[in-house]
């Protein structure tokens, strides 16, 4: 049933009905971080992911990765099957995206907490499930069929606005490393779907220093994550498939075997 509700991430848009009325602000005292953001209905959909240059923390997500693999933060005891998915969904990501990623764990004061705790009462409640929904939802925005018990691997060539859904998915709850107590996701099943809290408040930094690398792809995360839809079809369309990607990922049952 999750791989079917999935594989309809592929429908067309109109299929989906989409309503674009405006989303009840999560925290009307968040940051703002339009000034200057490129309109969403300018945002080019193609052509913004370029090799950035050399800079100190390139490898930033792939040295986190190996630290909670066998480094510092070995002590997690991470599952292994999480560290390789893991590791896999970094390498579909562009590096100004990869850094973003380490950016905004970092920035969160709370990385333990996304590591090895729970995503919520209804699904993936086990320790680790805010980390194995987080990659299953960043999973399904480049493959809506993917299925990690059967060790497939992702697609190879993934474009642009795949890999900013992908991106946005996995930070999607990243509010929940906040609040020690599971919520109950049922109660956030509605359309539009709303983060658990507000991405602009949770992006913040890591938002502004991407803004500083790539104007667009910064542009990209912004209109993506807000907590209201947009008139530019393109960008609806990457909203949808994000919310889509994190909702089925709510729905798939966890590939871990809780001890």
């Amino acid at each position: 049933m999750a791989l079917c509700y999935a594989a309809r991430l592929c429908e067309p848009l109109s299929e989906w009905s989409l309503d674009l009325r405006s989303e009840a602000l999560v925290n009307p005292h968040a940051p703002n971080l339009s000034r200057g953001v490129m309109p969403a209905q300018l945002l080019p959909v193609s052509g913004f992911l370029v090799p950035p240059p050399k800079a100190q923390e390139d490898h930033a997500l792939q040295e986190l990765i190996m630290r909670i693999n066998g480094g510092s933060l070995a002590y997690l005891r991470v599952p292994t099957p999480l560290v390789y998915r893991w590791a896999a969904l970094c390498g579909r990501w562009a590096p100004d995206l990869q850094v973003f990623v380490a950016q905004a764990l970092r920035h969160t004061g709370n990385l333990d907490n996304f590591l090895v705790q729970p995503a919520a009462v209804d699904h993936h409640s086990g320790h680790y499930g805010l980390l194995e929904c987080s990659i299953a939802a960043a999973e399904l925005a480049l493959n809506p069929r993917h299925d990690p018990t059967q060790l497939q691997p992702l697609p190879s060539e993934i474009d642009e606005l795949e890999q900013v859904c992908s991106v946005a998915a996995f930070l999607f709850d990243l509010g929940k490393v906040f609040d020690p107590r599971p919520a109950d996701d049922r109660q956030r099943c509605t359309e539009p779907l709303t983060p658990y809290s507000d991405l602009s408040r949770c992006w913040r930094s890591s938002w502004k220093a991407l803004a500083g690398r790539n104007t667009v792809l910064a542009a990209w995360m912004y209109h993506v994550g807000r907590n209201t839809g947009s008139k530019a079809v393109a960008v609806e369309i990457a909203r949808r498939l994000t919310h889509n990607a994190v909702k089925a990922a709510w729905r798939m049952p966890s590939a871990l075997q809780q001890g």
